[in-house]
């Protein structure tokens, strides 16, 4: 039985057996990158291109602000302690970029090396990064000079802080500060773009490129569940005006990893319908519509950098199936270094989406999927519950 996105139009599949059953029981450095005219004794420089402010070093490492006066604004908030995050310390979360592998590459750069549309260029160190190329979705534009760009926390550290995060662990809130395992915690961004961001919240800022509204606040919520920040009613109401429903419909529906040699709990996976021209995803598909499904998987780390292969598992009846790369449905032979890939010989170098499938439907659609991936060992790691799709 093969499906492609043209012929699933009849397909009424419902996985009624246990993957898990069947399956499971079986088997500290400071940045040094050039600035012209260098940096003063906070740690910051004037960009002269775009008369922005930027510390990359010191008691400020990592902030931008829309020019030097309004830094000195803020240094002078930061005295008289007139500071709207009341007790938000930005060292409890970022003291300075960390090198969490001891590599000698900081997190900045880091996340430079990864969203890099080319190879970059290291420094002779091998430390930081040169050169490459980033593309700012925030602005529609390409960069290819590092000192051009900040990397933006997605939902800012005070953000974070007056959602929630005040209350965790300073070690969880440095791990969320330089979080490269989740890709849309941090992002490369034009560093006076990402001034005039600051703190702000949807409600109060939005990219320039408009095209890129939705996207920008479904990352958000994103962000937001996974950390499981909270919203403001103004921050609340701006993200469901653009999303055009529930603001819960701006994130994919997730659930946990396991993997299957012990059974111990690692991994995320998740997977969201969205139909037509919609922003925000949906509960179910709707009949007679282009109907997107994809899915996410944010790998374990140890994981990380190895090759493996991206599994759709389907349980029909008393058999198992796996979902090839051209929809075929392989029966399950006990053996899962048998279940075919959906994708394979790929590689995590954080978490990663992926397309199943866009169709329309012309019958009604009720369908349970297993995702997964397998290791170079031969080892699966797997959504421990299946995603319900409907299509109705």
């Amino acid at each position: 039985m093969t499906i492609t996105t043209h012929q699933s139009n009849s397909l009424i599949v419902r996985y009624v057996l246990s993957f898990t059953l069947l399956v499971g029981t079986q088997i500290a450095t400071n940045d040094a990158y050039g600035h012209g005219g260098g940096l003063n004794s906070y740690g910051c420089h004037n960009q002269s291109s775009t008369s922005t402010y930027h510390c990359h070093s010191g008691d400020y490492d990592g902030m931008s602000f829309a020019s030097q006066a309004a830094f000195l604004d803020y240094v002078q908030s930061q005295a008289s302690g007139s500071n709207d995050t009341s007790d938000y310390d930005r060292d409890d979360y970022l003291p300075s970029w960390a090198d969490t592998d001891g590599d000698c590459i900081n997190t900045r750069h880091e996340v430079l090396m990864l969203e890099s549309l080319v190879p970059t260029t290291l420094s002779e160190t091998g430390c930081y990064v040169d050169s490459g190329e980033w593309y700012d979705p925030i602005t529609d534009q390409t960069f290819t000079n590092p000192s051009d760009v900040d990397i933006d926390h997605h939902v800012a550290l005070a953000e974070a802080h007056r959602s929630g995060a005040a209350s965790w662990s300073n070690e969880k809130k440095q791990s969320f500060a330089n979080d490269t395992l989740n890709a849309i915690v941090l992002q490369a961004m034009d560093d006076s773009t990402n001034s005039s961001k600051s703190d702000k919240d949807p409600a109060d800022w939005l990219p320039p490129n408009a095209a890129y509204h939705c996207q920008y606040v479904k990352n958000w919520v994103e962000v937001k569940k996974r950390y499981e920040l909270s919203y403001d009613s103004e921050e609340q109401q701006a993200i469901e005006s653009i999303l055009g429903k529930p603001i819960e419909y701006g994130a994919r529906s997730s659930i946990s990893g396991v993997r299957a040699s012990s059974g111990v709990s690692e991994g995320r996976f998740s997977l969201g319908i969205t139909n037509g021209q919609d922003c925000g995803y949906s509960a179910t598909g709707a009949l007679l519509e282009s109907v997107k499904i994809d899915f996410e998987i944010v790998p374990a780390a140890n994981d990380l950098n190895q090759e493996v292969d991206i599994l759709v598992v389907a349980v029909v009846g008393e058999d198992i199936y796996s979902i090839s790369e051209s929809y075929e449905l392989v029966p399950y032979d006990g053996n899962p270094m048998s279940l075919v890939s959906f994708r394979s010989k790929t590689s995590f170098t954080q978490s990663r989406e992926f397309e199943f499938l866009q169709s329309s439907f012309s019958s009604p659609i009720d369908v349970s999927l297993y995702v997964a991936y397998r290791n170079e060992n031969g080892d699966l790691v797997y959504s421990s519950q299946p995603f319900k799709v409907l299509v109705q």
